[in-house]
């Protein structure tokens, strides 16, 4: 019987700006309160959360403000990834006195480390937390990506790594399964792959984004899956949500997202420039595609 540390099913939320790029502090806690309604758990500061746009100070009080407006008790965990191995300690550090759940630790990014340097980064994290961490392998984002066997042996070495989220090769979850304690999470964060990540390559989790704007979907899905039901849940994926998640994309998936959730009244504020709200003419087919009023 598993007793894993992360939760199978979490939302990444994202992080409310101004018009002009400014980290808008005071909006936070109605989209925590929005986003903490859907799902047992939130990833904060991940990818969708633009932790890069953020400074070091930014996303610690980012940390704060979303632990105080969900309470002590609600499972939280804190997206970690920086340039410098000194940033992500103090990140790390600031998760655990922040009274998170745990960590998404990712690499790097636009450095190109190599393994060797990726494995020393890693330990460097875990030893200055007793947090439980679940590593992010996303080498589209980071131009890194880890290898299994390092992961392995990792895994089988530190006692707080315990997941990794493989946004890279889907393949890599079923070569490093049979080599790790039944504990470990494998997570995704890619919505529209979930019934085979789930079905056929082994994942047991994953850290939403559309489940944002599709609650009541994601989670019929998930449950679909559950159940065995997958012809069901492909029904609603491809019929639904995909359709949606195609529009995001062609419009720009992170302002889209936010500008249907501003729409609904969801203080998710703007993406800091260079990167625009929906056109005019994508708006409107947001509009209609997710039913939304003025």
């Amino acid at each position: 019987m598993s007793a894993r540390a992360f939760l199978p099913y979490s939302i990444a939320i994202v992080t409310p700006f101004t018009k002009s790029g400014a980290f808008d502090a005071a909006a936070v806690p109605g989209v925590v309160e929005y986003y903490s309604k859907l799902a047992p758990g939130l990833l904060v500061c991940g990818s969708t959360g633009e932790q890069h746009v953020l400074s070091i100070a930014e996303r610690k009080q980012l940390y704060q403000i979303v632990r105080k407006t969900t309470g002590p008790d609600y499972p939280l965990y804190a997206g970690v990834a920086t340039f410098k191995t000194a940033d992500a300690i103090e990140l790390a550090k600031s998760a655990y006195e922040a009274k998170y759940t745990g960590i998404m630790l990712g690499f790097p990014p636009y450095r190109i480390i190599s393994q060797r340097d990726a494995e020393c980064y890693i330990k460097d994290v875990a030893a200055a937390t007793p947090l439980p961490i679940f590593l992010y392998n996303n080498p589209r984002r980071t131009g890194f990506a880890l290898e299994p066997e390092v992961f392995v042996r990792l895994a089988n070495s530190i006692p707080n790594i315990l997941g990794i989220k493989e946004a890279g090769d889907a393949e890599n979850v079923n070569k490093i399964k049979p080599l790790v304690s039944e504990n470990i999470s494998f997570l995704t964060g890619n919505d529209t792959s979930v019934i085979n990540n789930f079905t056929k390559e082994g994942y047991n989790g994953i850290t939403a984004i559309i489940s944002g704007v599709y609650p009541e979907e994601m989670k019929q899905v998930l449950e679909l899956v559950e159940r065995g039901q997958v012809d069901e849940a492909n029904k609603i994926m491809n019929e639904v949500i995909r359709p949606s998640v195609d529009l995001m994309q062609s419009a720009g998936f992170l302002p889209s997202l936010k500008y249907v959730l501003r729409k609904r009244g969801v203080p998710a504020g703007y993406c800091p420039p260079p990167m625009l709200d929906p056109s005019e003419e994508h708006q409107q087919a947001l509009d209609k595609a997710f039913n939304l009023t003025a």
